[in-house]
């Protein structure tokens, strides 16, 4: 019997190209969905009465995407600017989407700090932004949320 070996959730690091050393609170909803084509109904009716029905790929439903949360710490606008080089200048944004896709790495490790899992991203963006809420009775750190969608992610380990 295989001698098992659970990986903690809470060894993890994420990178993006030119975006190191993030205080990182989460990484969720690593995610993509494909969809099927010609399942619906028969394809055909064949020799014998029998009926013949075939499913193929139709690609993804949408981009795949992550989101993750990285704590607010003073001076660092890495992440954010990230987002503003995408956004069109129309909506006050950098209107600069392609040379601001970055790739990256979602990388977990086991309880002996060696990598065990890696999922690489490629040509990402920053879809989506919010702050978290801020409260007289908190006793919270300030996080930024993030998604982020992109045009692959593949798992190499």
């Amino acid at each position: 019997m295989a001698d098992l070996k659970p990986i903690p959730t809470s060894r993890f690091y994420v990178e993006f190209d030119g975006l190191t050393d993030k205080m990182v609170k989460s990484v969720t909803e690593v995610s993509f969905s494909g969809q099927t084509s010609g399942h619906q109904k028969p394809l055909a009716s064949t020799k014998g009465g029998m009926t013949l029905w075939q499913t193929t790929s139709g690609g993804y439903e949408e981009n795949p995407n992550v989101t993750i949360e990285v704590y607010l710490v003073e001076g660092d606008m890495d992440f954010y600017n990230w987002m503003k080089g995408t956004m069109p200048k129309s909506e006050g944004g950098d209107g600069k989407w392609s040379g601001n896709r970055k790739n990256g790495s979602i990388v977990a490790y086991d309880s002996g700090d060696e990598e065990v899992l890696r999922w690489n991203l490629t040509n990402a963006w920053i879809k989506s932004y919010k702050v978290s809420n801020a409260g007289s009775e908190s006793n919270e750190l300030a996080f930024e949320t993030y998604e982020i969608v992109c045009e692959q992610i593949n798992r190499v380990k």
